[in-house]
């Protein structure tokens, strides 16, 4: 059931959720050195296609080129213009938008308009600048430290949410965008732990018994595994679609964090994907997508029925969604004013896990003990410290 036996301490502090200084730590330590979900292979599905985005203030462009996606800074080496302003749309080629300087798929410079009065070149700082990218199931990833691992090994443990199917079986069903007034662990410690849910959540989303809980921990995130509690007239029509699109799909509810911001949700044929990324210290974007399995032969009645369950899924997202974004203002003003240490229950301890990763990343000195609160490994220690 679970991994611990008894209750946990609370090893953050109440201002490391709106501190200034810990922000920063954690954007430099956790979040610039990692993979970041950018998209799906739907925002960009033809040859040609493209779709551009923002990534902690770097504006970056994503391309197929025959069916194969790459990435790139979103600057013309020219004259420092953006190569498109667009959202998303298709071009033949890769070129800018100012002057019209075309671009090969690596990145190097392709046709130059009057190129003659550009000579000498010199083909290093007339190339695009390339980044890393990565595509896991219907997912894309860009990191944008050329250091990072590659994404396999961070998937590793949680890799079969997503490939237990191929990426073309995956139809996207909607994408939304949250803007929320908490710091992102706020989001990140609510998503992972299921014991609010019969206090928030007491006719959306419920668990069977706590002995069926089942929770993972890794040194590169955590698993949940659960059973949805539902009525037995919407067990027998969630398992009736299931068997329509992909026989023997299980109706386990099956959450998977990748540390420190993705989670990947999957339940009978819904996949649920969600990213964080910080925006200030009490601040944060959740971005939200769901896909649904499309029947490996379609047909008309398969199409409806994916499209459908779709927006069925999509809707009881939403619905749980909204009831947990009503607590996080009040979550968030009560880590402002607590004078409290806190402490963790056994049912929550992918909260205690989450904060122990933040706690090794971020240089705060682990727990001496069960009743201690870490601290700055190069702060002094003083009795205020434990409040």
């Amino acid at each position: 059931m679970f991994v611990n036996k008894t209750k946990l301490p609370h090893l953050l502090l109440p201002e490391h959720y709106s501190s200034q200084s810990q922000y920063e730590v954690e954007m430099e330590a956790m979040f610039r050195p990692q993979w970041h979900w950018v998209g799906s292979l739907h925002d960009a599905p033809g040859d040609g296609d493209f779709f551009t985005r923002e990534l902690f203030g770097v504006p970056i462009l994503v391309r197929n080129h025959q069916g194969a996606y790459h990435c790139f800074l979103n600057v013309c080496p020219h004259r420092h213009s953006t190569l498109s302003s667009e959202c998303s749309g298709n071009s033949p080629t890769l070129k800018c938008q100012y002057h019209g300087w075309g671009f090969n798929v690596d990145g190097s410079s392709g046709r130059i308009p009057d190129a003659k009065n550009f000579r000498p070149m010199s083909g290093g700082p007339e190339c695009l600048k390339k980044f890393a990218l990565a595509v896991h199931g219907p997912l894309i990833f860009v990191s944008l430290d050329p250091s990072c691992p590659p994404l396999t090994e961070q998937f590793a443990p949680f890799a079969s949410v997503t490939d237990e199917f191929s990426s073309d079986r995956w139809a996207h069903a909607e994408t939304w965008h949250y803007d929320f007034p908490a710091n992102w662990k706020v989001v990140a410690e609510n998503t992972v732990e299921s014991y609010h849910l019969e206090s928030v959540h007491t006719d959306s989303f419920r668990f069977e018994p706590e002995d069926a809980i089942e929770h993972e921990i890794h040194d590169g995130g955590t698993i949940m595994r659960a059973t949805i509690k539902s009525s037995p007239w919407s067990t027998r029509f969630s398992n009736w679609v299931t068997t329509q699109i992909q026989p023997g799909c299980s109706p386990q509810y099956r959450m998977h964090h990748l540390f420190p911001h993705l989670f990947l949700m999957r339940t009978d044929v819904m996949l649920q994907v969600m990213v964080l990324m910080p925006t200030s210290p009490t601040t944060c974007r959740v971005t939200v997508s769901v896909f649904v399995l499309r029947r490996e032969h379609e047909t008309i009645w398969s199409k409806w029925l994916t499209r459908f369950w779709g927006r069925v899924k999509t809707s009881a997202v939403k619905k749980i969604l909204a009831e947990d974004a009503s607590l996080y203002p009040g979550i968030q003003t009560g880590m402002e004013h607590s004078p409290f240490k806190g402490c963790v229950s056994t049912r929550e301890e992918l909260v205690h896990a989450l904060q122990n990763h933040v706690a090794e990343k971020c240089g705060l000195r682990s727990e001496a003990s069960r009743d201690e609160v870490p601290v700055r490994v190069d702060a002094p220690v003083s009795n205020e410290g434990g409040r």
